[in-house]
């Protein structure tokens, strides 16, 4: 699944791929990690880290979900523990951190 950023907004690709999750964008890193967080998609990192970006779980979940696919969100659930056994969520699961592929 990608998430990408451009000047015109937000879009989900590729949402029934779960087993990659990145943010693209031909934006600049900082501008796009402040777009998704004031969209509510993402939470401001809060750090410097510029190749990552911390994804809300539930609300990635609730715009990425395919109308008819009935196994999705078990699907879903599963990338997010395996991120979690990564290491690659906070403690409550609650997001989830993305590669952010930017200029």
């Amino acid at each position: 699944m990608q998430v990408r950023v451009t000047a015109e907004g937000i879009d989900i690709l590729e949402p029934s791929l779960l087993t990659a999750l990145s943010v693209v964008t031909e934006l600049d890193a900082p501008t796009a990690t402040r777009m998704l967080a004031a969209d509510g998609l993402a939470r401001s990192p809060g750090g410097t880290d510029t190749g990552h970006v911390w994804l809300d779980v539930a609300e990635l979940g609730r715009r990425a979900h395919p109308s008819g696919d009935v196994r999705w969100r078990t699907r879903y659930a599963a990338m997010i523990a395996h991120a979690a056994d990564e290491g690659w969520t906070d403690a409550t699961r609650s997001v989830v951190r993305a590669h952010l592929e930017a200029p």
